[in-house]
């Protein structure tokens, strides 16, 4: 039987599900505004839930005289809307406005605690959060006035519909409308949504109710509560709205451990804890209204969810091992990615719903108490406005007080010993307990007993939560891993570990640094990546005096960039104080970092202490966070970022952004890439290892050449000489190419510009991450058998001698090998002192001085694989002079001298790719073409590339582009598709007066 309250219940249950869409997208906006730091995490919850708290207890002192909440709630509903409608535009408007004038006038950038730029954060957020209040009081009022009779289960159905649509809320913001239509796009769709609801709950408005009856609970003689039963049930509310979002802090930070700390991670334990509300609203609603003594009952059901919150801790560090065991079973794909994010629901869920379901009957349970009581109908908001009251101490106490101070462990227990104390209160002072009083009840001193176990016997194993299991399934450290430091942050979890090779320090479980202990061990790849972020933009601006370096990580780069006589302040700015506490392990690799008084160290937000500098301007920016993938972190990537940054650069000032290509696939690196050229349209990409790259960009112009005096600087000798880097060769060939020619290339790709309000790579970044995707695109041009980003950018530049390198690229390994191959050929001594090779490119070698010296058997045509693998081998990384004294030998050698004609054209082929020349390669790759006969084949490859190389250098596009469409005649199917996918884009590159040459490092002689 249909009831007047059904579409009253059903809008309810469409309101949740838009009012947890709106608490994320403006928490992600507010963020952009006041950052991801702690003070700034807690601000948007102290404005977002204080706002609920105002509205509810505003409609708490008019509740009874509201003729029509129905309807009064919906015109609340409908002005919400209608402010989610124009959100952004007043938001992007107010925001610029507090950039420009607001915060360099009003904020000092020495303190992390700027009142104008909170005071605008609440002006922007505070209205219709204080709306989103109303709405519970006034549609509990309007249902209840609806429909007499079962007031518990009416008011238990509404929590339950409201939570239960906010789980849908959150998922569907998290994973379908931020990802398809953005922040902007999905204000919209919620503004929409309220819109609607405003419309149909005024049409179900038209008759107003009749005031509300409730009948009274029955007075029992002496009754304890007495006219204390209001103030009780109040604080019960305000502490267990307390208690619950500790607990909500701290299993968050606990399962980003276990889960990893994606957004689509946090969005899962949100909405896990949220269903655990629901199911026991849902729970207690058939039950409500049959409890012979609530009072008696929320006790038990405190003393439980206590129990329950301090129990996660017997089960936390099982859920290592079952996240281990999911990781192995699943396959690394976007089926496998579907299964994680199913297993690591059930993980959170796991952890927070026992305690989550006991909490979900907490305010039903208070509300029907009071609703029955002299306060009545005005209880309504004022349970709800405690509560969010409470959940704003909450977050307070455990995020500024408690985690610091005692840890994970303790904060969890220090909101259960609140829950059980007050399960204790609460049984001694119900009626029934009037007879025992001068006794602690059983039940009571069950809950305190079970708690004590718990805290005193389990414990958060830190070999666990450091292991990063969510990363690479591991669920322990290994034996030999030794955790040096630990300490639980505010905004993250920080370990310093040791193994007998290296020092690390990590960030919930994910390494952020690592450098190898000991003089005579070989350096990490991450050092390298420090050095350089260090090193290349002082290259490019050797008399640079101030910098500025997001993110402090081991304190390397910091205390590298202190190595030049020209600096005079260094800015680090670290938003978690742990990982500077940290990084202390690390001295006296990095002393100058804590000790230079050049240096300062600032515990903010990036964004934040830019925007509050009062015209400060630095000369280098160095940005170096942590991974994408974290949450809060792509900001730090996207178009607004860069274009703010700049703003905060002098004139010809060099930005130094790192980027990795591990655990991402091209589209999201193009989407970063595509919003640095859009304020940096001419930068530099360098790669410092293989899976690290190093963006350097200049204001105002092109990054210009690197400086090598730099590398001679004594404050910089120490780590350069142990990094091998002192070599003005080695670390230009490290260019890989500049946007210039790159541009078009990934632009192909057509993902969107990453940007604050459409987080392309915030949404991708964690999936990539758990697919293990890896960008191999310039690892791949660098590594083809034509020296493409020579030819087409001229940013790369080979070695023009050997050189001692400690190798961690590709193209340190190439080098170093096409040295030795080509000594092979041209000194006899070395192959008759060979052992029998295994290494094909030497092979190669041996086979061609053995043929140029007549002294095999084979045949010019039987040589031509292996005189093809020995160019594809030398002419991309040793320059010109040195490639034609290769070719010349192999053109004038003793049977080099006796070949054909036709046979002579593959030789000038090979010579003319090591000389560049473009005309070269284009007429004589075209005549050797005409003489294949045979199928593809990886000769027949190289010929192919290096003659549609030589005709697009040469001026003649069209006649490459022809001959692209006839790749299949001597190309296998997809072999050198990048390579392919790059000639294409320079091919249709854009030339314009600015850019008249398609190819930059090219002789055409």
């Amino acid at each position: 039987m249909r009831r007047k309250t059904d579409p009253v219940l059903i809008l309810f249950f469409i309101s949740g599900f838009s009012g947890l869409i709106y608490e994320s997208v403006w928490s992600h906006y507010l963020k952009i505004f006041v950052g991801h730091a702690a003070y700034a995490q807690t601000l948007v919850l102290t404005v977002f839930i204080g706002g609920l708290a105002v509205g509810s207890w505003l409609c708490a002192r008019v509740a009874e005289r509201v003729v029509n909440p129905l309807r009064f709630y919906a015109i609340v509903e409908g002005v919400i809307g209608i402010i989610a409608l124009a959100f952004h535009a007043i938001f992007v408007a107010a925001t610029n406005w507090g950039y420009d004038w607001l915060l360099p006038a009003t904020c000092d950038q020495a303190s992390t605690v700027c009142f104008g730029q909170w005071a605008l954060a609440v002006l922007l957020l505070a209205p219709q959060s204080i709306l989103l209040g109303t709405t519970f009081p006034l549609v509990v009022s309007a249902v209840l006035r609806l429909e007499e009779g079962q007031t518990g289960e009416q008011v238990a159905a509404l929590y339950f519909l409201n939570s239960f649509g906010a789980v849908l809320g959150v998922l569907a913001s998290a994973f379908v409308l931020i990802p398809a239509v953005g922040l902007p796009g999905t204000l919209t769709t919620a503004g929409s949504i309220n819109v609607g609801i405003a419309i149909v709950a005024f049409m179900l408005s038209k008759t107003p109710p009749s005031a509300l009856v409730v009948t009274p609970e029955p007075v029992v003689s002496q009754d304890p509560l007495g006219r204390r039963l209001l103030v009780l049930l109040l604080a019960t509310a305000l502490l267990t709205g307390l208690s619950s979002f500790i607990y909500e802090i701290v299993w968050i930070r606990m399962l980003s451990f276990v889960l990893g700390a994606s957004t689509h991670s946090f969005e899962i334990m949100l909405a896990s804890f949220i269903l655990g509300l629901a199911l026991g609203g849902l729970w207690i609603r058939q039950r409500i209204d049959m409890i012979p003594d609530a009072v008696r009952f929320l006790a038990i059901v405190q003393l439980a969810m206590g129990v329950a919150a301090a129990g996660t801790l017997a089960v936390y560090n099982g859920s290592f091992d079952l996240m281990a065991w999911i990781l192995s079973s699943v396959s690394r794909n976007e089926g496998g990615f579907l299964l994680f994010n199913l297993s690591s629901t059930a993980i959170a869920l796991l952890v927070m719903l026992p305690a989550t379901f006991c909490a979900g009957m907490t305010l039903p349970l208070i509300t029907y108490r009071l609703l029955r009581s002299p306060s009545g109908e005005r209880s309504i908001g004022m349970v709800y406005a405690v509560n969010t009251l409470g959940a704003l101490l909450g977050v307070a106490i455990a995020v500024h007080l408690l985690l610091e101070s005692v840890g994970l462990r303790w904060t969890l227990v220090a909101g259960a010993a609140i829950d059980v104390a007050l399960g204790a209160v609460l049984l001694m002072a119900a009626p029934g307990a009037r007879a025992s009083r001068s006794r602690i009840p059983v039940p009571a001193l069950v809950g305190v007993a079970a708690l004590v176990v718990v805290a005193i016997f389990f414990d958060i194993d830190p070999r666990r939560s450091a292991s990063g299991v969510f990363r690479n399934g591991v669920a322990k450290l290994a034996p030999n891993e030794i955790v040096l430091f630990h300490r639980d942050g505010k905004t993250a979890s920080v370990d310093v570990l040791q193994n007998p090779r290296t020092l690390s320090i990590r960030t919930n479980g994910k390494p952020d640094a690592a450098i190898a202990t000991g003089e005579a061990r070989l350096p990490t790849g991450d050092e390298f990546t420090m050095a350089l972020l260090a090193v290349l933009p002082l290259g490019h601006r050797p008399d640079a005096q101030t910098a500025a370096i997001i993110g402090f990580g081991s304190g390397m780069s910091t205390a590298i960039m202190l190595g030049s006589p020209n600096i005079k302040r260094v800015d680090t700015i670290e938003i978690e104080p742990a990982m500077v506490e940290g990084a202390r392990k690390f001295r006296p690799i990095v002393e100058r970092a804590y000790t230079d008084p050049r240096s300062r160290i600032v515990i903010d937000d990036a964004k934040s202490f830019f925007a509050r500098g009062r015209g400060e301007r630095y000369d280098i920016v160095v940005s170096e966070p942590s991974n994408p993938w974290v949450s809060g972190v792509a900001s730090l990537f996207s178009e607004e970022f860069y274009r703010r940054v700049s703003t905060y650069m002098n004139d010809g000032a060099v930005l130094a952004q790192w980027l990795h290509t591990y655990e991402m696939d091209s589209e999201t690196l193009a989407s970063i890439l595509v919003a640095v050229s859009k304020t940096f349209p001419d930068f530099l990409v360098y790669s410092s290892i293989d899976s690290d790259v190093v963006l350097v960009a200049r204001k105002g112009g092109a990054p210009g050449r690197f400086d090598a005096t730099v590398l001679q600087w004594p404050g910089l000798q120490p780590v350069l000489t142990r990094l091998k880097l002192t070599d003005a060769e080695v670390v230009r060939r490290r260019a890989v190419a500049s946007w210039l020619t790159l541009g078009p290339y990934f632009s192909g790709y057509r993902a969107p510009t990453n940007s604050d309000y459409f987080p392309f790579v915030d949404q991708r970044a964690g999936k990539t991450r758990f697919t293990r995707a890896r960008v191999d695109d310039m690892i791949e041009l660098q590594s083809s058998p034509i020296p493409l980003l020579e030819m087409f950018d001229g940013s790369y530049l080979p070695a023009t001698r050997r050189q001692d390198v400690i190798a961690t690229t590709m193209v340190d390994v190439a080098s170093t090998e096409a040295w030795k191959v080509r000594d092979m050929v041209l000194n006899e001594t070395l192959i008759r002192e060979a052992q029998p090779i295994d290494n094909p490119r030497q092979s190669a070698a041996r086979l061609v001085r053995l043929w140029g010296n007549c002294t095999s058997d084979l045949t010019f045509e039987q040589m031509i694989p292996s005189l093809t693998l020995l160019a594809q081998t030398t002419n991309p990384y040793l320059d010109a002079p040195t490639s034609r004294g290769l070719w010349k030998w192999v053109s004038g050698s003793a049977c080099g001298k006796k070949i054909s004609a036709d046979e002579r054209r593959w030789v000038e082929l090979y010579q003319a790719v090591g000389d560049r020349n473009a005309a070269g390669m284009a007429s004589t790759g075209n005549a050797v073409l005409q003489t294949l006969k045979a199928g593809p084949s990886e000769t027949s490859e190289f010929v192919f590339l290096a003659t549609v190389a030589g005709l697009v250098c040469s001026g003649e596009p069209e006649r490459a582009r022809i001959l692209l469409e006839q790749a299949n005649t001597w190309v296998r199917q997809n072999f050198r598709v990048v390579d392919q996918r790059y000639l294409v884009s320079t091919i249709n590159r854009p030339r314009d007066a600015a850019n008249p040459q398609i190819c930059r490092g090219t002789s055409r002689s």
